[in-house]
């Protein structure tokens, strides 16, 4: 995500920065190829966010992929869009080859983290890479947690990664991440990049204590809209879970959202005696096999020794 309080990639001050910041957030967002990410990190075993509201969740469906980041293709599939979109994006900011347009200074984002060990290395690695697609140098401001809380609540990071594992299944608990009010900075929420949006705000509040209606989701579509086009967040991607149950086990339902589960798992332990009786079925018919392998060994060797004693006994005569 990238801190609104920021000069360079936050709200900005005159209408002309906050163009030119949201057009650099937009280019940065583009450059972010999270499709290569899930391929290369998460196994193809998780979803592309095109906003804050996660698959899953109701109104997502209402929410049309992120037209800032990606354009729809022939076969109605979302496809990013090119490099070249986000380097033209980036030149409107100011920032032409990743360089100030007036004083030629390479453009420097601090990212800041928390991370330790060869697995974290390489996506930071990969974070560095998607810079350079744009020619912006990153600064990487790896820390340990307290640390990074500290710098969030102070609001002195730039541009800083940090996940989400919703309180309950509904898009209020992912939404209100970016309500105003709950800026991190401000008013110790969790709003961590301090974005602040009147009309988002406004629909907020109407939407957050209503029940799941048509009304409800188009208040959700529109506060989608604004924040994709606003860019205060990159969304990043979900995990997607599976499980493998016996049929004697119920919900077991597997969720990105719900992690403590097994207390609410039923167990038929009727079917499961059952089905252990069946399985567990005594095989008898290899003991069979038993004789007849002892009998193809000692024939064998009978016949052989049967053979051995006439040659003696013929030989015995001759002589």
């Amino acid at each position: 995500g990238f801190n609104w309080l920021d000069p360079v990639v936050g709200a900005g001050n005159t209408p002309e920065q906050k163009t030119k910041n949201r057009k650099l957030r937009q280019a940065i967002a583009i450059a972010f190829d999270f499709e290569e990410y899930v391929a290369i990190f998460e196994d193809n075993r998780a979803q592309v966010n095109h906003s804050a509201v996660v698959a899953g969740l109701f109104g997502h469906d209402t929410i049309k992929p992120n037209p800032v980041t990606h354009i729809m293709g022939p076969d109605g599939r979302a496809r990013r869009r090119p490099i070249e979109d986000a380097k033209r994006l980036l030149a409107e900011a100011g920032y032409p080859d990743g360089r100030h347009a007036k004083t030629g200074e390479p453009l420097v984002i601090n990212y800041d983290t928390t991370g330790v060990g060869p697995a974290y290395k390489a996506r930071l690695d990969w974070v560095t890479k998607q810079f350079s697609k744009l020619n912006i140098q990153v600064e990487l401001r790896n820390t340990d947690y307290n640390r990074f809380q500290d710098k969030m609540r102070k609001g002195s990071a730039q541009f800083f990664s940090w996940g989400w594992l919703a309180d309950y299944p509904d898009p209020e608990n992912f939404l209100f991440l970016l309500y105003g009010p709950n800026a991190k900075a401000k008013g110790d929420g969790e709003n961590a990049s301090n974005w602040q949006n009147d009309e988002y705000d406004r629909l907020f509040d109407r939407m957050k204590d209503m029940e799941d209606t048509p009304e409800r989701a188009a208040l959700i579509r529109r506060m989608g809209e604004i924040m994709q086009e606003e860019m205060p967040l990159l969304f990043g991607t979900s995990d997607e879970y599976g499980s493998a149950l016996h049929q004697w086990v119920s919900n077991g339902k597997p969720s990105n959202i719900i992690r403590d589960n097994l207390p609410y798992l039923r167990v038929n332990a009727h079917l499961r005696a059952q089905m252990v009786r069946e399985w567990n079925q005594p095989i008898w018919w290899p003991l069979w096999l038993l004789p007849l392998g002892l009998l193809a060994v000692c024939i064998p060797a009978w016949l052989a020794w049967k053979k051995r004693q006439a040659r003696t006994a013929l030989e015995e005569v001759r002589a």
